[in-house]
């Protein structure tokens, strides 16, 4: 016999399950009674009620028992639904090169001080996205600060030139 939570959740689908028969049984005849919802849903409340009141009750196993009773034929089909939704990764191609993020300095860095250009070939064939001191660039060269990039090349050229302690995030896209 499933626990009391186990019973809850079940009740939750079966009542949703036993709606949507209602609904069927309005265009292709009575399936079940119409308050077979109203009543895991008023059974439900009470023994999740009495549960977060106090889960060692004497009453509540029996209650929830009778629960999953009212349950009939939804309780095994409730019990292979899950209802935890999940969530959706986008999808990333294999191969795509990681961002580039890292602050400025004299040496050892993509752009060192003093720099306007770069070739970025694992960048090539990829559009980019330039956020310069977390502000995000653009490639409109009427501006105070813009960017530059040849997708065929991986050349990136930046305006103006990159100074110590910059914060650049460099994205493939």
């Amino acid at each position: 016999m499933p626990t009391v939570p186990q019973i809850i959740e079940i009740a939750k689908i079966s009542q949703y399950l036993s709606a949507q028969d209602v609904s069927k049984g309005a265009l292709f005849g009575p399936r079940i009674s119409p308050s077979t919802p109203i009543v895991l849903y008023c059974e439900r409340k009470a023994v999740e009620w009495l549960y977060d009141l106090d889960p060692t009750a004497d009453s509540l196993t029996l209650t929830a028992n009778y629960l999953y009773s009212l349950c009939r034929g939804y309780n095994l089909k409730a019990q292979s639904i899950t209802g935890g939704g999940g969530s959706i990764v986008p999808p990333v191609p294999a191969n795509q090169p990681l961002p580039l993020q890292f602050i400025v300095a004299a040496s050892g860095t993509t752009f060192i001080d003093g720099q306007t250009s770069v070739t970025l070939t694992s960048f090539i064939g990829y559009n980019l996205l330039f956020s310069r001191g977390g502000i995000p660039q653009s490639t409109v060269s009427t501006e105070p600060s813009y960017y530059s990039w040849n997708r065929s090349t991986g050349l990136l050229t930046i305006s103006p030139q990159a100074y110590t302690g910059e914060l650049f995030q460099i994205y493939p896209v």
